[in-house]
């Protein structure tokens, strides 16, 4: 039988043969450059299957590259939107803040009184119905509030303290129908008892002779009767006058000032020297001054507005002042015309 493998050399002649080969290349590859040759050759051929072997590993790396960076730039893309939201949230806030922090500024600067102590107050819960009109504040007993207290916003009178918790109060409104508030006219200091009707945008005058002197459009002010609110601040403007001969007495309508459907911020006040409130007096044109101004700032906003309204109209009238300086011709030309006219009414 042939066998599979040829008869190989013995070990010790392979031995001979190997050791006699490597002496060779090691005197060739000292004497000449032809084994770097051939050295560069096998590496440029081997070169080939370096690539081969490491192609795998490149493709495996590429692909989890782009999946590491499809993950990235999805978990990127959901920050920055949750960021964008938050902004955009932030935007809002901020136009809200403005106003806020106008409606504070014109609360904090509403008494008419410089020697009262004043507090602001938030409101917690609002009870509006026909027949109960009250809200209720965070400021309690720990805070110095009490029963009586009067309660103003930014344009006028709100109500008063009826009970006084730890740490929050129950405020009775203008409106409310229990509660009456003395009130005059400002024009002519008639006065009279404005009482709530149950309806935020109405109160009533009752019991007034009909030869009273009131009119639509009239302001009501505080008269300071009875001692709970100081006099002079401004509580309603008259809406109607009925006085039609079939009653004794007429009936008056009022608008209350204040926002009493809007109420978020309210202003406690103290008196901190009764003797100095009695005796200080203010102008019925101080009071007017300050009642028309709070009832055109409906909103702090169109209140800006206005200012800048009136600013811009300053400017235009500047400017034509300006115009009519530097062109004074027209005037003798008009002196002229006038002197014949004078001339033939004198003959």
């Amino acid at each position: 039988m042939k066998p599979i493998f040829a008869k190989a050399p013995p070990l010790g002649v392979r031995l001979v043969i190997a050791i006699a080969l490597s002496v060779a290349c090691i005197f060739f590859d000292g004497r000449g450059s032809t084994m770097v040759q051939v050295r560069n050759l096998l590496e440029t051929a081997v070169g080939g299957l370096y690539y081969f072997a490491n192609t795998p590993r490149v493709v495996l790396d590429g692909v989890s590259n782009n999946f590491i960076d499809s993950q990235r730039l999805k978990m990127e893309n959901q920050v920055l939107r949750e960021q964008i939201r938050e902004k955009n949230a932030d935007l809002l806030l901020l136009d809200q803040l403005k106003v806020e922090n106008q409606r504070l500024r014109l609360l904090l600067s509403s008494p008419l009184r410089q020697d009262e102590y004043k507090k602001v107050a938030e409101v917690l819960t609002a009870e509006m119905d026909a027949y109960r009109q009250q809200v209720i504040i965070n400021q309690g007993k720990s805070d110095g509030a009490f029963v009586g207290q009067p309660i103003i916003d930014e344009r006028g009178v709100v109500g008063q303290v009826i009970s006084v918790g730890e740490k929050s109060s129950r405020v009775l409104l203008l409106t409310d129908v229990t509660h009456a508030i003395p009130v005059q006219v400002l024009r002519n200091d008639v006065r009279g008892i404005a009482s709530g009707t149950g309806h935020s945008e109405e109160l009533i005058l009752d019991h007034l002779p009909r030869t009273v002197d009131i009119a639509k459009g009239d302001v009501l002010v505080t008269s300071g009767l009875g001692g709970h609110f100081p006099e002079g601040y401004p509580v309603a403007v008259v809406e109607t006058v009925i006085n039609d001969g079939s009653s004794h007495f007429a009936r008056v309508t009022a608008r209350p000032l204040a926002s009493l459907d809007r109420l978020r911020y309210l202003l406690l006040l103290w008196p901190t020297n009764e003797e100095l409130r009695k005796a200080q007096t203010i102008s019925p044109q101080d009071v007017r001054d300050a009642v028309e101004e709070r009832r055109k700032s409906l909103n702090p906003l169109d209140r800006l507005r206005q200012k800048k309204k009136e600013q811009i109209k300053e400017d235009v009238e500047m400017r034509v002042i300006d115009e009519s300086t530097e062109n004074p011709a027209a005037e003798p030309e008009n002196e002229n015309a006038i002197e014949p006219i004078d001339e033939g009414v004198v003959q």
